[in-house]
């Protein structure tokens, strides 16, 4: 291969217009393609209707039928609820009706005031019991009973999942990505020329190999619709070659991080397959990320004004990313949890302890991030409006006081708004991005032609600057539109998911990805500060990659469309 490379490299260093008009085409063909890769995905996620499925029936007496749409169930007086049964005696959140199977259910009272009796037995309030259909159910002296969905219903069930649109078949998605990829390859090797290494180019083959791989042997297992795993292959793809025109020698950790990352992708959704179990795990996941954070408080290295680095040897990471995982995993919650006030309660220690650890680290970026996404999972949690307010109040606190305390910061807010004004000081990694970018109009330079590599921190935290220059305006659109389908495709399967745990997670997983891409996005072109975080996916970075794909797997888990969900058993 090494002899292919070379043969190649003389080749266009011998014909040099040759090579020029070569680029020229590959621009217009990149952006045909990631235009087809990316907008097929993006339509077929949008597009394909979830259908909520009726999975049984509660009768109350005197003609309430109630019909359940929902593997986990509020059964109470309140308007809210999903079996809302409008009489006095019972409370405003009774009971909690989880799904087993087709003929067991789930009961649990959350009444300390009103009695609730299965089959005249009484019930302690809190505890989980295990019913039949046909059982018996009186809460507050209302009469109820579980019905199983009739024969006519069942078969209602499966006209809708015929009538629900297939998700697109791979194949010409892998094709089209696979393309990109070669190209991607030909076009570094007439810019990069004897600078460019074999490693970036065995380390996009091997991607390409993986990609079919994991495609192949789960369309074998019977999944369909992999869009997102289809985007993320994409936007990996483009981060390999960023990092190969930026430093080629760091493609090889962006390899292994990406596969670490796929890999802990496939296990987090087969392990949060049994909820029980995930939930067991939680104390544990807190623990080791309590751990991880005072280890990173003691021992962290400063980078670009904050000490969120631990380095041991020539490795180094970055913990506050492998935190985020725990964060959404510790927030969310199945809907007894909801209503556990313990759960709620460690969820905000453990959120006070993130926030704290990270303001002490200076990383003013990432406790934005994950302050924005404790109000969003804790609205998920709750929906009451005056701890959103406090917690409003609370952040605009902790913010004066980061800004009074923390110098750097306070002059990354100084020039925002006006970095031209300071060009060749503070503005000077803003102002080159504008620059660089704008010159690579709307279809780039073309891979490893661009001037902005030499600007630091150009591949990580101004890395849409990056892509603009080198591969045009089209395409860093683009992918901000991949985040921004992720998070409202997570936000459409809330209605028909099958449990708030999956729902919670995948909208926490969201609202990390777009506020990302925002501040990474807009911090690059000075409508905001410049916070220092990365792009999913994009920006290089080893703990990044590995973080991004690993929280693929919230997405997926929340995945309703029949047999697309890793994280759901085929037989559910």
């Amino acid at each position: 291969m090494e002899n292919i490379l070379y043969k190649f490299i003389n080749i266009t260093q011998t014909y040099p217009e040759l090579a020029r008009e070569l680029t020229t085409v590959l621009r217009w063909i990149f952006v045909v393609l990631a235009a087809y890769i990316l907008l097929v995905s993006i339509f077929s996620l949008l597009t394909t209707r979830c259908t909520p499925e009726i999975w049984g029936y509660f009768l109350v007496e005197n003609g309430g039928n109630y019909p359940i749409t929902h593997w986990e169930n509020v059964i109470g007086r309140s308007r809210s609820s999903d079996i809302n049964i409008p009489v006095r005696t019972i409370s405003n959140n009774h009971a909690i009706l989880n799904r087993q199977d087709e003929k067991k259910w789930i009961f649990k009272s959350l009444s300390e005031n009103s009695t609730s009796v299965v089959n005249g037995y009484k019930l302690e309030p809190n505890k989980r019991y295990l019913i039949n259909t046909g059982d018996e159910i009186v809460m507050g002296g209302v009469h109820c009973t579980v019905a199983p969905a009739s024969v006519e219903e069942s078969r209602n069930n499966e006209k809708m999942r015929r009538l629900d649109k297939t998700p697109v078949a791979p194949w010409k998605i892998l094709l089209a990505i696979t393309l990109f990829q070669l190209l991607t390859i030909v076009q570094l090797i007439i810019a990069k020329g004897e600078n460019l290494t074999l490693s970036p180019v065995i380390c996009i083959l091997l991607l390409c190999a993986v990609m079919w791989t994991y495609v192949a042997f789960f369309k074998a297992m019977g999944s369909k619709g992999f869009e997102m795993e289809m985007i993320a292959f994409f936007m990996t793809t483009i981060n390999f070659a960023v990092t190969a025109s930026w430093n080629p020698g760091n493609n090889v950790k962006e390899f292994i991080s990406a596969m670490l990352g796929l890999g802990l992708m496939i296990f987090m959704c087969l392990y949060m397959r049994d909820l029980d179990r995930t939930r067991r795990l939680k104390p544990l996941v807190i623990g080791l990320s309590v751990l991880i954070l005072i280890l990173n408080l003691l021992l962290g290295t400063i980078r670009y004004g904050a000490a969120n680095w631990i380095t041991i040897g020539s490795f180094s990471f970055q913990p506050s990313e492998i935190v985020k995982l725990a964060f959404i995993l510790i927030g969310a919650g199945t809907l007894e949890e909801l209503y556990q006030k313990n759960s709620t309660y460690m969820y905000a220690a453990f959120s006070f302890f993130c926030l704290a650890c990270l303001a002490i680290m200076g990383d003013f970026g990432t406790a934005l991030i994950f302050l924005t996404t404790y109000l969003v999972v804790s609205f998920l949690r709750s929906g009451d409006l005056s701890r959103m307010i406090l917690a409003f109040v609370g952040a605009g606190l902790m913010g004066v006081m980061i800004l009074r305390f923390k110098p750097y910061i306070a002059s990354r807010f100084a020039v925002w708004g006006h970095v031209w004004d300071f060009a060749d000081d503070q503005g000077y990694q803003q102002t080159r991005t504008m620059s660089f970018g704008a010159g690579g109009g709307m279809l780039g330079l073309g891979a490893g032609n661009g001037s902005l590599r030499h600007v630091g921190a150009s591949s990580t935290d101004l890395v849409f600057g990056f892509v603009m220059e080198e591969w045009g305006f089209i395409i860093a659109v683009l992918l901000v539109l991949c985040v921004i389908t992720l998070t409202i495709f997570a936000v459409m399967n809330i209605v028909a998911g099958r449990s708030t745990f999956y729902t919670i997670c995948a909208c926490g997983a969201a609202t990390m990805f777009l506020l990302q891409t925002i501040l990474n996005v807009f911090g690059a072109v000075d409508l905001f500060p410049l916070t220092g975080v990365t792009f999913p996916f994009v920006s290089t970075g080893g703990t990044s990659m590995l973080a991004s794909w690993a929280m693929l797997s919230y997405f997926k888990a929340a995945d309703m469309r029949q047999s697309a969900s890793l994280a759901v058993r085929k037989e559910a």
